[in-house]
């Protein structure tokens, strides 16, 4: 995250984070190799062929600092932060469904947290 002080009183940050999809692997849904797992690849299909959605990620700060003393190194202070995060809102899955046996293959059944908002507050003494 990059941090702006425009003035005495306020500092303001973003961050942003993007990745390329994760790779994830073919799978039979049975057991054809024997081994009493149903994770086995189709035989010549390697591991982690199939590749899923990229990530994308915008989030930001804004911040003051409250000082009880004089000397702002040495005394109390007082924090308060409005923080938001994936801003955007963009969807951003967490796993793909690489089991051809499955009604799922090839989607996504979950997704990291939609759009958040938070209030902090701290206190260093």
């Amino acid at each position: 995250m990059e941090s702006y002080s425009p003035g005495k009183s306020f500092t303001i940050g973003v961050g942003v984070t993007a990745a390329s999809g994760k790779p994830y692997s073919l799978t039979t849904g049975g057991d054809i190799y024997g081994t009493g797992l149903t994770n086995g690849r189709p035989p010549g299909v390697p591991r982690n062929s199939l590749e899923g959605p990229a990530y994308v990620d915008l989030d930001s700060r804004l911040s003051r600092d409250f000082y009880f003393s004089r000397r702002k190194e040495k005394g109390n202070v007082l924090t308060l932060a409005f923080d938001a995060f994936n801003i955007l809102n963009h969807v951003n899955y967490v796993a793909d469904v690489g089991n051809l046996k499955s009604p799922f293959f090839g989607q996504a059944v979950s997704a990291f947290p939609a759009r958040r908002l938070q209030i902090t507050t701290r206190f260093k003494f």
